[in-house]
């Protein structure tokens, strides 16, 4: 009842072929490649008490996107889109290819899990337009995503809405642990945002106790049969929380400068260098290693970044 492939089939079949382009693109709203690089650029240029956070919690929404499809294990539907990447000119098939051909398991969504979660993240923490704006936008981009899959003809119904429960049930866990362990109001009760060196701290610890529980999240996975994915994340969250005690940068995000956005494409292009290794070897160990670089460089950059400024200007000051 609940995993019949009859079921995306028609409703893939009820849209013309043209439609799996666009189904691919909102993919890609809900897919790592996009929400990776937001929650870092998020914390590289906005608050990084408040976003450093969210790196936390992307990585545990992930380890228990991991946990529960090694859990369930059920097949996808085996219909695939309307328009096959062998179809496409090489180009576009590499491009297209990864929003539509996934070898993992179907249960939960992953796109539907993670795209809620960035989607909510940037509607209660970015100060732009009023918060019922940025809701409203946050869940039309869920619903866009979320469908996409089905539309895309990789998920089931049931997988998309139990990643965004899920999704929305460890938010609503998180965000209550952090204003109530912290004292830190919840987003959407944030009614007094001054910065005081209190809640500055509290902000700290949080990240902390969020980069730990991701670690914890990701064992769990690495124990439900997780394999790589899970030794990945659990190397993310000890490289982040090392680098958060022991590196933390200054809460003052980077300017939207030139220069800055220069380091930011540096820093993520090296990442994304890295992460090549990980297209060779399916060795635990080396999953493990590349997602501690991984972790400790988001977080410790712009810390980097700042000591190698000061150190180019003091011979200057020094002449």
């Amino acid at each position: 009842m609940w995993f019949e492939s009859t079921q995306v089939e028609t409703v893939r079949d009820a849209f013309p072929e043209w439609m799996a382009f666009l189904f691919a693109f909102f993919s890609y709203l809900g897919s790592v490649w996009f929400v990776a690089p937001a929650v870092v650029l998020a914390f590289w240029f906005w608050d990084r008490h408040r976003f450093g956070y969210w790196l936390g919690v992307v990585m545990g929404g992930y380890a228990i996107m991991v946990a529960l499809k090694s859990f369930f294990s059920i097949a996808r539907p085996g219909v695939g889109p309307a328009i096959t990447p062998d179809s496409l000119p090489t180009v576009l098939a590499l491009l297209y290819a990864p929003a539509v051909e996934i070898h993992t398991t179907t249960f939960p969504s992953g796109h539907a899990l993670a795209g809620t979660i960035v989607w909510t993240m940037l509607a209660l923490e970015v100060d732009v337009g009023t918060r019922v704006q940025r809701l409203v936008v946050a869940a039309t981009m869920i619903a866009l995503v979320s469908f996409s899959r089905i539309g895309a003809g990789v998920h089931y119904p049931i997988d998309v809405v139990a990643g965004v429960a899920v999704a929305v049930g460890y938010l609503a866990l998180v965000l209550w642990l952090r204003e109530r362990i912290t004292g830190w109001p919840a987003p959407w009760r944030r009614s007094s945002r001054a910065s005081s060196p209190t809640r500055t701290l509290d902000l700290r610890q949080a990240a902390t106790a969020v980069f730990a529980t991701a670690g914890v999240l990701s064992v769990l996975a690495l124990r439900a049969g997780g394999g790589t994915d899970a030794a990945a994340l659990l190397g993310g969250s000890i490289g982040a929380v090392l680098a958060w005690e022991y590196a933390r940068p200054a809460r003052q995000p980077w300017s939207l400068s030139l220069r800055r956005v220069g380091q930011a494409v540096v820093g993520i292009g090296t990442l994304a260098v890295v992460a090549l290794v990980l297209l060779v070897t399916d060795a635990v160990v080396v999953w493990f290693l590349v997602g501690v670089a991984g972790g400790a460089t988001v977080v410790a950059l712009p810390r980097l970044v700042s000591l190698a400024s000061i150190s180019a200007v003091r011979p200057d000051v020094a002449g």
